[in-house]
């Protein structure tokens, strides 16, 4: 069956639902567990104006990823997985090689699985937005697990953030 799966980690609230079912799958056969998150960099310099020193955006992306991930442990350690690993990636090309980074990190470590939340949306919000799920499917070198999230709760979300224009 699975011996490690790779779960994404990041700040919307469908991942708890996947983080939850990548905890609980992990746990009944007994894999290894590794939490991923990739930081984009070109979107912390974009909202830390001002911050123009590069070990400060790296260290910025290193303390937001390492609460992102304790996070995520939590969660999965309350499914009854406890073959965790804690994994942060970072890239400078912006949020469409966030998947790319994941998958690229997901093949070194030879994943049997990869688990991630979807927002689910559909029409206008995805094609601003784009998805990180669908170019994860594209590339992702074993089989992928998407966990939707609560659809109230991401509708409410993305209507809490500042417009993209």
């Amino acid at each position: 069956m699975f011996r490690h799966i790779v779960a994404a980690v990041d700040d919307h609230q469908g991942n708890v639902q996947a983080l939850r079912q990548a905890g609980r799958l992990a746990a009944a056969v007994d894999a290894r567990l590794t939490l991923c998150h990739v930081v984009d960099l070109q979107a912390l310099a974009n909202r830390t104006v001002g911050t123009s020193d590069n070990h400060q955006l790296h260290e910025a992306g290193r303390q937001a990823a390492q609460a992102l991930l304790e996070a995520a442990e939590k969660v999965a350690l309350n499914e009854g997985c406890h073959r965790i690993h804690l994994h942060a990636g970072e890239t400078w090309e912006g949020k469409g090689a966030l998947a790319h980074a994941f998958v690229q990190f997901a093949e070194r470590e030879r994943a049997d699985l990869v688990v991630l939340g979807t927002h689910g949306r559909t029409g206008l919000r995805h094609l601003l937005m784009g998805s990180f799920a669908e170019a994860v499917l594209r590339e992702a070198p074993c089989p992928v697990m998407v966990i939707r999230g609560d659809q109230e709760e991401a509708d409410s979300a993305v209507a809490d953030r500042p417009p993209l224009l």
